[in-house]
């Protein structure tokens, strides 16, 4: 047995140079491209339970803006006046009615905003400097839509304030399945005027007045890879989280698998050839064109060298969603690889070393 183990090392090494020789076309990647292409493939597949898992430990942004409504139940004190104490929930029409005040009308108002108006009702004909605290004991169930690149879309009841990665959670996390179905890298959150800003634009311009929505854009890396607080927005009643699926670049010619890939996190040239399955070891060359159209819609094409750009000589293109990758084929490699498939009695692989241009 142990005479045998030097034959089958020196068998093993006769098997690596036949190997390395059938592959001398392919374009090694260096080290430091491997892992850089490792930890980005790593962050893509735990997007989702860094997702999850922050949506629990996130800090709730200040909620001194939420908009009373109907269904809301309130608290009402007022220091000192014991028999003015009250719970009372807003009904339909969005008014509570208090002892003395009679009926205020409180829908899309804030909690504080609500205790400056009880103050001046209290404090002008029936108490001296009163000191009012509403808080809201029960909030109502309220609506916000989910949609797009996340697991579960549809629309979620949310009671109280949540922020947007609570939503994103409940909705199931983003998608990760496949080139075709995977989120992008930024979060779009749509949000239409509260009660108070129609009535106050209403009230300012009513034969001009138009409702006017805005569209926040939360960018996911900064959220969850940086951990930016801020970002994770209070989500209100009526708000349309969509999150995009990634767009897609195509990779085709001379690479093992060629197809679209998913344009997000800067996905570069070089990435974008190793999620194709690499470089064809026999058929592909060195050189790539890249179709783009511009900004006018205007077709252009860019050529680079990919054992240029993996040794550093020329930047790694920065790709553009429906860029088409295309890696050149060699038709003289292309001829003798059909020559050698048509051989009788099996491969020349390895009597010859391909070195394409």
């Amino acid at each position: 047995m142990k005479r045998l183990q030097p034959i089958m090392a020196f068998l093993a090494i006769c098997l690596l140079a036949l190997a390395c020789g059938c592959g001398g076309a392919a374009v090694q990647l260096q080290p430091e491209q491997v892992l850089a292409q490792v930890e980005g493939q790593k962050k893509r597949q735990n997007v989702e339970q860094q997702l999850l898992a922050q949506a629990g430990r996130m800090a709730l942004a200040s909620f001194t803006d939420y908009e009373v409504g109907p269904e809301d139940m309130l608290t009402v004190q007022i220091y000192g006046q014991d028999k003015l104490n009250r719970q009372v929930r807003v009904n339909g029409q969005g008014e509570i009615t208090l002892p003395l005040v009679g009926v205020i009308k409180v829908a899309g108002m804030s909690p504080k905003t609500i205790e400056t108006r009880l103050v001046e009702l209290y404090g002008t004909n029936y108490l001296r400097n009163p000191q009012v605290t509403v808080s809201v004991k029960e909030y109502r169930h309220q609506r916000v839509a989910v949609t797009g690149a996340v697991d579960k879309p549809g629309y979620y009841e949310m009671i109280g304030p949540r922020t947007l990665l609570e939503m994103m959670a409940m909705a199931g996390g983003l998608q990760d399945k496949g080139s075709t179905a995977k989120a992008g890298d930024v979060v779009h959150v749509i949000r239409h005027q509260s009660a108070s800003q129609v009535a106050q634009a209403v009230k300012s311009s009513p034969a001009s007045f138009t409702p006017r929505g805005e569209t926040l854009v939360v960018d996911l890396n900064r959220l969850l890879g940086d951990g930016a607080a801020e970002l994770n927005l209070a989500i209100r009643h009526g708000d349309v989280i969509h999150v995009p699926f990634a767009g897609n670049a195509y990779v085709l010619g001379g690479v093992r698998r060629p197809g679209c890939v998913a344009v997000r996190d800067n996905l570069s040239l070089s990435q974008a050839v190793a999620m194709a399955g690499g470089v064809d070891p026999v058929l592909a060359t060195q050189k790539v064109d890249i179709m783009r159209l511009d900004n006018a819609g205007k077709p252009i094409k860019m050529t680079a060298r990919l054992d240029k750009v993996f040794s550093r000589q020329q930047p790694d293109v920065p790709l553009k969603e429906n860029d088409v990758v295309v890696v050149n084929v060699s038709s003289v490699k292309k001829a003798l690889f059909v020559f050698k498939e048509l051989m009788p009695g099996g491969s020349v692989t390895g009597a010859y070393r391909f070195a394409g241009p």
